[in-house]
């Protein structure tokens, strides 16, 4: 995998990248598992009696040793459209010929570096895996702390019904949950071994063949994979899941960007960027980028989908694809880990604001609640036409819509009562509990 601007970019980098991933997405993360599975590869074919022991282990501990600066793969890799060919050459010019000859003995070029992606990217989601458990745990507890905060629910924009604040973030919180459940399913089908040799069949490791990838794979702690050479269906799958994950904290960073406008002003961050011209500026930095690395995703995984179209029994096109577009996705996603976990760390809920914003046009946002109220005293359909008539006056003046339906129909609303239901009526508490039970709260 090539990792490309402005990820590499030092004016960039704090901002659009993350250095726990990048230690498994540069060139030096790619060499070093590439020479891991050359010296691992020797060891199993030693296993299996294919090459000798002694040039085996000779092979193990040159590739563990050996440094190679990724300028000395650069024009090998231009040249033979992949970095393998260079790297086999300045393994087996360290060592002596007798042993040389045994290096890549069989192999193939995209044997070494699929099998090298898979364990970086093993790597990768371990840290996945951590800072999403981090994430949910934060939502739980910010879910927990604002269980009986009212605030507005809002559809197509607008104020819509009161509900409780704690449920929108369980609701944040919940889809993620499915995510950890994803990668997990996931995991078995992308961590496993690729050798396959020049057109998949392995035909130059004789006999031996399958006991070398099964030996192989349980040297690398993967599956064994067989050939998938032009089997993209695993790596797709990831950037599925890269995607969604970007995806669904980018929908938590856009209610964010929402929320915490000047004119609502529910939530504020402490630790918000400034302008260059206006010093009361605190710009949601986190949530943008939350946003911006969702949409980056969601363009790029239909490039792994176009990926999966490959000629006969290996491609170099498609598979130079995949370098383009896998990269930046790993990185997206580790970078919007980390803005939602730092964002989670500053973000502040104005109570004040979110019954302020409760109390705009007189009460009209609980219009569906005294409708409710209202129908078990007289028709429905009355009570509909009561409070739209109602709604209108309130909107339009400086009455409260419980002042103006006890005028027109003499039932005074508690509105006290109808805020606790709006807290805990209807499926709010059974469904509160269980997600936050799901998520170990």
């Amino acid at each position: 995998m090539f990792p490309i601007s402005p990820f590499d970019s030092a004016l960039f980098r704090e901002l659009l990248s993350n250095p726990d991933a990048a230690r498994w997405l540069g060139d030096d993360a790619q060499i070093r598992a590439m020479l891991k599975v050359e010296g691992e590869l020797a060891l199993a074919q030693a296993d299996c009696g294919l090459i000798p022991a002694d040039a085996a282990e000779a092979i193990a501990r040159a590739a563990a040793e050996l440094e190679l600066p990724a300028i000395k793969l650069a024009s090998g890799t231009a040249a033979a459209g992949v970095p393998v060919p260079a790297l086999v050459k300045a393994l087996k010019q360290a060592l002596p010929a007798d042993q040389a000859r045994w290096v890549h003995f069989g192999a193939t070029s995209q044997d070494i570096v699929d099998t090298a992606l898979v364990l970086n990217c093993r790597e990768l989601i371990v840290l996945y895996e951590a800072r999403l458990t981090q994430i949910i745990n934060q939502l739980a507890r910010l879910a927990r702390a604002h269980r009986h905060s009212l605030t507005a629910g809002r559809t197509r924009t607008q104020q819509a019904v009161p509900m409780s604040f704690g449920f929108k973030v369980a609701n944040w919180l919940q889809p993620l949950l499915r995510q950890q459940e994803r990668l997990q399913q996931l995991k078995p089908r992308l961590l496993k071994l690729q050798l396959a040799g020049a057109v998949g069949t392995l035909a130059a490791m004789g006999k031996q063949a399958p006991a070398i990838a099964i030996r192989l794979a349980e040297r690398l702690n993967l599956a064994v994979g067989r050939n998938w050479h032009t089997q993209r269906d695993s790596l797709v799958e990831l950037a599925n899941w890269l995607a969604m994950t970007t995806g669904l904290l980018g929908k938590i960073g856009q209610d964010w960007l929402w929320l915490s406008q000047t004119e609502v002003g529910e939530i504020t961050f402490t630790n918000g960027g400034g302008s260059s011209t206006m010093p009361q500026k605190c710009n949601p930095v986190n949530a943008e980028i939350l946003v911006a690395m969702a949409r980056h995703n969601a363009g790029q995984v239909g490039q792994m989908h176009q990926a999966m179209v490959q000629e006969h029994e290996r491609s170099g096109s498609a598979w130079t694809q995949e370098w383009l577009v896998l990269p930046t996705m790993l990185m997206c996603t580790a970078v919007a880990l980390h803005h939602a976990e730092d964002a989670l760390n500053h973000l502040v809920v104005n109570t004040n604001r979110l019954q302020a914003n409760l109390e705009l046009y007189n009460g009209v946002i609980f219009a569906e609640a005294a409708t409710f109220a209202l129908a078990r005293q007289m028709p429905r359909d009355q009570a509909t036409d009561l409070v739209k008539a109602a709604c209108k006056q309130a909107i339009g003046g400086d009455r409260h819509l419980f002042s103006l339906i006890k005028e027109q129909c003499g039932i005074e609303l508690n509105l006290a009562q109808l805020q606790q239901h709006l807290l805990e009526g209807g499926a709010t508490s059974a469904w509160f509990e269980e997600i936050l039970a799901d998520a170990g709260h």
